[in-house]
């Protein structure tokens, strides 16, 4: 009898054990990144409301990354705006699934944000899994035709009424740096909605201008005011001047010193992060390298690049894995960088 439970012991551990190395064998075919999409929801989440720039860069990318992702998977947008996307930033940080199923879009101010010790930051941007940038246009700073003002020299002569979301925003930030660094006169509006409803009050005549709007979706949400000159360009910040804004400086060409440049040197970089996506951390190595390969077909398909082209939108795609490094240096930047107070950016 002992002899017979043993075998029996014995056959039952053999089983076992071959069942285990089969689990082991298949679990890669199982946990596949095509596997796992095929029949699943991705949803893009926006941390802005709709209608602005980054909604329509978000719209834009998630019509096409989902034919590129292996699976398949449908693709849904969710506007969830708030803080500066620091709302969107910690709900993916604390409560999104971490399996690759919920990707971000979040506004470039983000990573200040957290380098300034915002009380209010419950992520770390530099252990979130970037997936890529799909824009670096430049960053400007526009005036409306009736304040009279088209120059540096003119904002630093008189005092322009600039709106913003909130105040870690980039349009609630900018302004604060160029006061602080360039001598400008500008006075933030903060507590709009979205970046559609500043446009709105510029053309009520509430405020008379916009900091840190991309240069690319400016020409797209709103061409006509381009075209019919209804707002005048005073900087633009960025690594690089746009091709057609060859007479606007760049913020770096202002600095008067080397401290100067080092502070515009920073916030210029965060053209990096114009219209970034990323997932957060603990997503499988292999969904991520799934989704970074999906990004780069996306914005290089001519049916995207089409789309694009029929809103007026620039599409210069950033790598996820050089976003990454971008992003990583970013958050390690010493704070007095900034020369900004952390509470500032406490947007509520």
């Amino acid at each position: 009898m002992k002899r017979i439970a043993l075998l029996t012991t014995f056959a039952a551990w053999s089983i076992a054990s071959i069942s285990a190395a089969h689990a082991q064998t298949a679990a890669p075919d199982a946990q596949s990144a095509e596997a796992f999409y095929t029949g699943k929801q991705v949803k893009m989440i926006v941390a802005t409301g709709p209608g602005g720039g980054y909604d329509i860069y978000g719209r834009l990318i998630a019509r096409h990354i989902g034919r590129h992702i292996p699976g398949k998977p449908n693709v849904v947008v969710v506007n969830m705006p708030g803080a500066s996307s620091m709302t969107a930033a910690n709900y993916l940080a604390n409560i999104a699934p971490r399996d690759g199923t919920e990707l971000l879009m979040i506004v470039q101010a983000l990573p200040m944000v957290q380098v300034a010790g915002s009380a209010n930051v419950r992520f770390d941007l530099g252990k979130f899994n970037w997936i890529g940038n799909m824009s670096d246009s430049a960053n400007v700073l526009i005036a409306w035709h009736t304040s009279g003002l088209k120059t540096m020299e003119d904002v630093r002569r008189k005092e322009l009424l600039v709106g913003s979301t909130t105040p870690g925003s980039i349009g609630g930030i900018y302004p604060v740096l160029m006061n602080q660094v360039l001598g400008t006169k500008l006075k933030v509006i903060n507590g709009y909605e979205s970046g559609d409803a500043i446009d709105l009050a510029i053309e009520r005549g509430e405020v008379q201008g916009r900091a840190g709007i991309g240069w690319a979706g400016l020409k797209s949400a709103r061409s006509s005011w381009i075209r019919d000159h209804k707002v005048s360009v005073i900087v633009q910040t960025g690594l690089q001047k746009e091709p057609d804004l060859q007479d606007v400086p760049l913020m770096t060409d202002l600095a008067r010193n080397d401290t100067e440049r080092q502070v515009l040197n920073f916030y210029s970089s965060l053209v990096a992060l114009g219209r970034a996506i990323t997932t957060g951390s603990g997503v499988p190595a292999d969904r991520v390298k799934a989704l970074r390969k999906a990004f780069d077909d996306a914005v290089a398909d001519p049916l995207l690049i089409a789309d694009a082209e029929k809103t007026g939108l620039e599409v210069r795609g950033l790598g996820g894995e050089k976003l990454q490094k971008v992003v990583e240096t970013m958050v390690s930047t010493p704070k007095d960088v900034l020369q900004l107070d952390a509470s500032m950016l406490d947007a509520k």
